[in-house]
């Protein structure tokens, strides 16, 4: 048997899901950041996050995540439980066979996982944790400078 890889392209959703979760690369992700610390802890308790370099994924009730231009807002889809997808797009392939496909070839990732066409990234979700303010400072401090621009990565 050989291994076939499959060129998968996204297209506009006919109908848009409706949002579970936000991610942010780069810039967005700082302004993202920043938008989440001007809310009380109240607000950021009712949602999770889990971030990387220069990376911000935040979850929670679709109301209740920030907006940020640029950011990409992710949906579930009921055909692949276990992954978040972006809200207005949809793969050229069927999602549970993409889903499937995932999961059997990225073996680092635990679902739910999230998928970012247009970062060419997934993430996993299961480093999520309830948001602190201290921690999102930090975040920023080790990511950006003030004016949130990006810090160089060694």
């Amino acid at each position: 048997m050989t291994d076939t890889q499959v060129s998968i392209t996204w297209r506009p959703r006919f109908a848009p899901l409706n949002p579970v979760a936000v991610a942010a690369h780069g810039p967005v992700a700082w302004m993202l950041a920043r938008r989440l610390l001007a809310r009380s802890d109240e607000e950021l308790a009712q949602l999770q996050g889990v971030a990387g370099t220069q990376f911000l994924l935040v979850t929670g009730d679709g109301e209740a995540l920030p907006w940020a231009d640029g950011a990409v807002y992710l949906g579930r889809d009921a055909g692949a439980p276990s992954m978040l997808v972006p809200t207005t797009q949809e793969p050229s392939i069927p999602l549970p066979l993409l889903e499937s496909a995932l999961l059997a070839n990225c073996n680092n990732l635990t679902p739910p996982i999230a998928v970012l066409p247009s970062h060419k990234m997934i993430a996993s979700l299961t480093a999520a944790r309830p948001l602190a303010r201290d921690t999102l400072r930090g975040w920023i401090k080790s990511n950006f400078t003030e004016e949130g621009v990006r810090k160089e990565v060694n």
